[in-house]
């Protein structure tokens, strides 16, 4: 299924993890992914599921029927309209088995250190741990696992943490603050390229940048500590979207944040 602008694309063959109260969900149908995205950014209306998938009424009514059987999504009376009916999700999204980036081609650079020989400096902390992650998403990669939503949510809850630390009355010097923590701790650099919409360029990214380059971005866990910071800032639910990458083959990462 190809997506249309500001849809997330779903390749076939693949499978989406999903964790309910109970259990542990696999689910291979692009309709019902596609159901389970939509009505993850909060309840949908069935109409508008109907519209965007193309599908029939009574298709969707039976895919709905078995999400709701497996515990991933439930349905009620829209309170606006007790006619329309609303569907929300009651799962979580653990990640996903995609052969998508299994052959991503390696870095041009070995890591960090440009040039240097060794995978990670012995004393310097910072180099092993950026090492390690660099292989865990490799390895992930290659196995055929993508763990984002997993990656996410951990970030969301490190960049609660992070919030009050860079707190400051302007976006500017929260990006000054955040730029200062992402410097000494080695996580890249930060510059606010723009305030409307608020635009961040990261150089030097931490997460991503040597990793295998994919064609697509890969800072699942930088989106959920920049959605944390700038919802605690701004005092309402942000959008956070990565425009750039280094795993998209680019030379930063930019992301874009927009009030909900």
């Amino acid at each position: 299924m190809k997506p249309g602008k500001g849809r997330e694309e779903i390749h076939d063959g693949e499978v989406r993890l999903f964790s309910t109260k109970d259990n542990v969900v696999a689910v291979d149908s692009p309709i019902k992914v596609r159901i389970l995205i939509l009505a993850g950014s909060g309840p949908v209306p069935f109409d508008t599921i109907v519209e965007d998938t193309g599908k029939a009424k009574s298709t969707i009514s039976v895919h709905i029927r078995d999400l709701e059987r497996a515990g991933l999504v439930t349905s009620g009376p829209d309170p606006r309209d007790s006619r329309k009916r609303l569907i929300s999700l009651s799962s979580a999204a653990i990640g996903r088995l995609t052969n998508t980036d299994r052959n991503a081609q390696p870095p041009l650079h070995l890591h960090r250190h440009g040039t240097h020989e060794s995978t990670f400096f012995d004393d310097d902390l910072v180099s092993f741990f950026r090492y390690c992650v660099r292989v865990f998403r490799s390895e992930a990669m290659t196995m055929g696992i993508n763990l984002d939503p997993v990656l996410e949510r951990t970030g969301t809850k490190v960049g609660g943490t992070l919030a009050p630390k860079v707190a400051a009355k302007t976006m500017a010097e929260v990006v000054q603050k955040m730029d200062a923590f992402w410097q000494v701790h080695g996580l890249g650099a930060i510059t606010l390229a723009s305030a409307d919409p608020i635009t961040l360029e990261v150089r030097g990214c931490f997460e991503c940048e040597d990793l295998p380059v994919t064609g697509h971005g890969a800072c699942a866990f930088d989106i959920g500590v920049l959605t944390a910071i700038f919802s605690h800032h701004l005092g309402c639910p942000v959008t956070v979207v990565e425009e750039e990458c280094y795993s998209s083959g680019d030379k930063r990462c930019i992301f874009v944040i927009t009030r909900t």
